[in-house]
């Protein structure tokens, strides 16, 4: 069922992209400069869109951030399945920019389930039966000799040892150091000891969303629950606040609830607050449920002040 649109709404899409992609830009201008003073000085903004703008909104955010604190493109695999172009290739990606509001920017690094074909071809088993890989111990940057046992190896040309002297005599006295066939030190990884695959900038392990889905919700643009939890896991904590200003069907919300997080939420369309507000009852009741807190939330409606605003100013003179 097509969704009429209110003035509101109509007069917010044509200020949108009445002029293209120029209005477009002005637009995200002025909402990330505002983001940007809101943002706490430990926090980090993601900005999600695809290969139409994605180069227009990466020198916004450098201007408004500064390229120093660029921090990735994410590049997440949104489609599974396309048709054959006739003058490229199909399009399956949207990028997510990273850039945090400091040099004190909270992240924890996350991480997801290793792949069976990577085990099988990068792990071995040692005398034990458990499976073990070796990893390089040096970075680029110039840096000294370090001693392993009773050589003394300087680093390769332009690299440096990672770890301090102290560490890797506390790595060699408990046998985790190995030695390759041309006598290079590598450090042996246990699988049992990890937590898993280190998440990078290619995601394709999130699935978008489809009508099928169990927390499909019938809202267009809907993003996955999981995509979302990485995000919140990866840039906040346990009390932390989260906005999303463009929050179409909620889902920063209602993952940011579930997590332990506050948050904050707002959108122009009356369709997304509705389908917010019902989702994110959902959510109470879920945690309701599974016999765990849940919290109150307050609907504002800014139509309501605004007209309250310029009926003070009327009323005052201005």
């Amino acid at each position: 069922v097509e969704k009429k649109q209110s003035i509101i709404e109509e007069i917010a899409y044509r200020d949108t992209w009445g002029k293209g992609i120029s209005s477009y830009l002005s637009m995200m201008y002025e909402r990330l400069k505002l983001m940007h003073n809101l943002l706490a000085n430990d926090g980090s903004i993601y900005v999600h869109c695809d290969g139409r703008v994605n180069s227009y909104l990466r020198l916004l955010l450098d201007d408004i951030f500064g390229k120093d604190n660029y921090l990735n493109e994410i590049i997440w695999q949104k489609i599974r399945t396309t048709k054959a172009q006739s003058t490229g290739f199909g399009i399956v990606h949207d990028s997510i920019f990273l850039y945090s509001k400091s040099n004190k920017t909270k992240f924890n690094n996350q991480y997801k389930e290793f792949d069976e074909k990577y085990i099988a071809s990068h792990y071995k088993k040692d005398s034990e039966g458990k499976l073990f890989r070796t990893v390089s111990l040096v970075q680029k940057g110039k840096g000294p000799a370090r001693k392993f046992g009773d050589k003394t190896l300087e680093p390769p040309a332009g690299m440096h040892w990672i770890w301090s002297q102290d560490r890797i005599d506390e790595a060699m006295a408990n046998g985790i150091i190995k030695f390759t066939s041309n006598g290079r030190p590598e450090k042996i990884q246990y699988l049992e000891n990890m937590e898993g695959d280190i998440v990078d900038d290619l995601w394709h392990d999130i699935f978008p969303i489809n009508s099928q889905a169990l927390e499909a919700v019938g809202y267009p643009t809907q993003k996955p629950e999981d995509l979302l939890e990485r995000i919140i896991k990866a840039s906040s904590n346990e009390g932390d606040l989260v906005a999303d200003f463009f929050c179409g069907s909620g889902t920063t919300a209602a993952v940011a609830e579930k997590l332990g997080r506050k948050w904050i939420t707002t959108d122009l369309g009356r369709f997304s607050v509705h389908t917010a507000r019902k989702r994110l009852i959902g959510v109470q009741r879920e945690l309701q449920e599974n016999g765990k807190d849940f919290r109150a939330f307050e609907l504002l409606n800014l139509g309501k002040y605004e007209r309250q605003f310029f009926m003070d100013d009327l009323t005052n003179g201005k």
